[in-house]
């Protein structure tokens, strides 16, 4: 019985280490606002301050990245700037890290 339960965990073990997958990010910061946003190769993105976190959406399009945030889909649309995520509406900027 002793093998038996060895070899059920084993398999349990392959079949959720298939599932969980070190994902690759870049992650900006922004001193003025001590915020980070997230991309993750996934095209999803966090945006997390001293506050709250949120969550959303992410697409690249030329030198812009462009978030779509949930619950309202609040959009932000951001260009890159060398190592920068800029918003030039109003010239913050999020630095990489």
């Amino acid at each position: 019985m002793n093998k038996y339960m060895t070899v059920f965990i084993l398999t349990l073990i392959l079949i959720f280490s298939g599932c969980v997958k070190n994902e690759g990010k870049t992650v900006y910061h922004s001193q003025k606002y001590n915020e980070t946003i997230t991309l993750y190769d996934d095209f999803t993105a966090t945006i997390i301050n001293s506050k709250e976190g949120i969550s959303g959406t992410y697409r690249i399009d030329g030198d812009h990245v462009i978030l779509v945030l949930a619950p309202f889909g609040a959009v932000m649309d951001l260009t890159k700037q060398g190592n920068r995520l800029v918003d030039e509406k109003d010239g913050d900027y999020w630095e990489k890290i």
